[in-house]
C-alpha cells in the first residue's frame, strides 16, 4: 500500500514563495512583452503598434541628443536629453517617464517621441528608473525627483527653463508622472511619503498623461491584462490592494487646487478609459484646468498615441503641443 505524502508550507515562508513565483512570472512577461516595448507589441495587451512621425528624418537632423547621463547613484539612473539644434534661448523642460507595467520598458523605446517633442521647441529629459520587483514603490517617484535635482543643477548647460516644467508619461509612466505632480503640489501627501520635492510646485506648468491608471480602488475592475501582476510587483504585496500605502498610489485621492493643469488622453478601446475619466472628474472637482482628448467608435488601443502614422495619434500630439504652448509661453 502506497502512503500519500503531503507537505505544508510554513506561514513565514508563504509570502517569499509567492514573490519568488511572481518574479519568475515577471521574467517571462518581460521576455515576451517588454523585449522591445510593450506599446509596440500588439499581442501583449491589444496595444497599438509604434511608428515614428512621417517627418522623422527632418527631426533627426534638427534635434541634438545627449545620451546616458547619470543623474544619481540609484540603479538605472540614466537620462537622455533632446533639444532643438538651433535653439537660441532657454526652453521649457519636459520630464518624460516611460511605461511598461513598472517591470519593463526603457527610455530608449521613447526616444523617437521625445525627439519629436524637442523638435517643437522643448528641452526633453527622457529618464530610466529601476524596475519592479527589484525596486518597489515609491522608488520611481524618488528617482524622478533625483532626476529633477540633477537637471536643475545642470540646466544652464542644456538651456532648460526651470520655471516652466512639464511631467509626462504613458501607461504606468503616466501614473508615476501624475503621482509625482501630486507629491510636488500636495504637502500632506509629500509628508506621508517622506518626500522632499526637488522643485517648487509653481514651476510645474502641466502634466501630460497618456493611457494611465490613477485609482487603485477601481483599476482591477478595468480588466487590464496582468494588472494584478504588475501592481503586486510594484508594491511587493499580494494582492496589491492590501499594500499598506496603496492609497498613496491613487492620484485621484490627492488632487488639490494646487495640482498643475493636465492634458489627458486615452484610446476608446483601452481598458483604462474609465481611469482617465475618473482623474478628469477629480481635477474638475478641484477646479484644476484640464484638457482632454477622448474618442468614440475609433477602436483605439492602449498606447494609441505612439502610432504616429495614424491621424488620431497625430491629433493627440498636436493637441498636447498646443496645451504645452498655452501653459509655457
Amino acid at each position: 500500500m502506497k502512503q500519500k505524502l503531503t507537505a505544508t508550507v510554513p506561514a513565514k515562508w508563504l509570502l517569499p514563495l509567492i514573490l519568488t513565483v511572481l518574479l519568475v512570472t515577471l521574467t517571462i512577461l518581460e521576455n515576451f512583452i517588454f523585449s522591445e516595448d510593450a506599446s509596440a507589441n500588439p499581442d501583449s495587451q491589444g496595444t497599438a503598434i509604434y511608428s515614428p512621425p512621417p517627418y522623422f528624418l527632418e527631426i533627426q537632423e534638427e534635434v541634438t541628443v545627449v545620451k546616458d547621463l547619470v543623474y544619481s547613484d540609484s540603479d538605472h539612473a540614466r537620462l537622455d536629453i533632446y533639444r532643438p539644434a538651433d535653439m537660441t534661448e532657454n526652453l521649457p523642460l519636459v520630464l518624460w517617464i516611460h511605461g511598461g507595467g513598472y517591470v519593463g520598458g526603457s527610455k530608449d523605446t521613447r526616444q523617437d517621441y521625445a525627439m519629436a517633442l524637442a523638435h517643437e521647441g522643448y528641452v526633453v529629459a527622457n529618464i530610466d528608473y529601476a524596475l519592479a520587483p527589484e525596486q518597489l514603490y515609491p522608488g520611481p517617484i524618488f528617482q524622478a525627483n533625483e532626476a529633477l535635482a540633477f537637471l536643475e543643477q545642470y540646466a544652464h548647460l542644456y538651456r532648460a527653463d526651470f520655471s516652466h516644467i512639464f511631467f509626462g508619461g504613458d501607461s504606468a509612466g503616466a501614473q508615476i508622472a501624475s503621482h509625482l505632480a501630486a507629491a510636488v503640489s500636495n504637502e500632506e501627501l509629500a509628508t506621508d511619503m517622506e518626500f522632499l520635492p526637488a522643485i517648487a510646485a509653481d514651476n510645474v506648468r502641466g502634466v501630460l498623461l497618456m493611457c494611465g491608471l490613477y485609482n487603485m480602488d477601481t483599476v482591477r475592475a478595468t480588466g487590464f491584462q496582468n494588472i494584478d501582476t504588475f501592481l503586486s510587483a510594484y508594491t511587493g504585496t499580494v494582492p496589491f490592494e492590501s499594500f499598506e500605502h496603496i492609497d498613496q498610489l491613487s492620484t485621484v485621492q490627492h488632487i488639490t487646487e494646487d495640482y498643475p493643469p493636465a492634458f489627458i488622453t486615452v484610446g476608446d478601446a483601452d481598458p483604462f478609459v474609465s481611469q482617465s475619466k475618473e482623474l478628469v472628474a477629480a481635477l474638475e472637482a478641484e477646479n484644476v484646468a484640464v484638457d482632454t482628448l477622448f474618442f468614440n467608435g475609433k477602436g483605439l488601443l492602449h498606447e494609441y498615441q505612439y502610432s504616429l502614422h495614424t491621424e488620431e495619434a497625430q491629433l493627440a500630439f498636436e493637441w498636447m503641443i498646443a496645451f504645452m504652448d498655452a501653459n509655457s509661453r
